[in-house]
């Protein structure tokens, strides 16, 4: 439909302004600026969240690529396929009551049980001023609706690093799922490197249920806890 096209173009003019304002945010600093990855592993895992996970089908896709940026600049954190997700809305801190606990696992239930399943296409790598990621395009209306409802309920003072609040008012109603996180030096030839990849297909699914997570920032093994998988409606 046409309302479709132009939120699709809106989505894609949206990514290449991130993209535009990143990469020369990370070529400015190129060789000046040291990364350091967030604390991980079961004593980080204190962050809660509805996800979807990428299926490995999608996911491995994107493997060789990162084979070929680590050969650029080894010491980034790559993330595993199994990792790979896209967040729908960042929850906070867990609630510090049983019954505040119930309540919002409620009120999460009812959320994804009225929305209906829905396809995204993974489609482009991207920078932001921390992380490369793949750019994720909803083929409906249902994704965004799900993350204004769950963003009704989250925590209003979910931590953001000042880096990530440069791009979150362009980024805010767009999806992507973070493949690689910096440590160390990012370098022009690593970042030439991921512009090769800026509109490679990687693949489409169709999302039929969501994670209730709490893990740390890299949803790394060690620190993973899945508290729920909520089923999405099947109309």
């Amino acid at each position: 439909s046409g309302e479709v096209e132009i939120s699709t173009f809106g989505q894609r003019l949206s990514f290449q302004l991130v993209w535009l304002a990143s990469s020369s945010w990370l070529r400015l600093s190129a060789g000046r600026s040291i990364h350091e990855l967030p604390p991980s592993g079961p004593d980080a895992s204190v962050h809660q969240a509805a996800i979807i996970r990428v299926p490995s089908c999608v996911a491995s896709s994107v493997v060789p690529i990162l084979e070929r940026l680590r050969r650029h600049n080894a010491p980034h954190h790559y993330y595993p396929p199994e990792t790979m997700h896209v967040t729908i809305c960042k929850l906070g801190q867990s609630p510090s009551d049983d019954a505040g606990v119930a309540t919002r696992l409620a009120e999460l239930r009812h959320i994804v049980a009225s929305h209906p399943s829905f396809d995204l296409t993974m489609q482009g790598l991207n920078l932001s001023p921390t992380t490369v990621f793949a750019q994720v395009f909803p083929h409906d209306q249902a994704f965004h609706s799900l993350r204004r409802h769950f963003g009704g309920i989250a925590e209003r003072n979910v931590d953001r690093s000042s880096s990530e609040r440069i791009i979150d008012g362009v980024a805010r109603n767009l999806a992507h799922a973070n493949v690689v996180r910096f440590s160390d030096l990012v370098t022009t030839g690593f970042i030439k490197e991921v512009s090769r990849f800026r509109w490679t297909h990687f693949g489409r699914w169709t999302v039929r249920e969501v994670e209730l997570v709490q893990s740390d920032k890299l949803l790394s093994r060690e620190g993973l806890h899945v508290i729920e998988r909520l089923p999405l409606a099947e109309f």
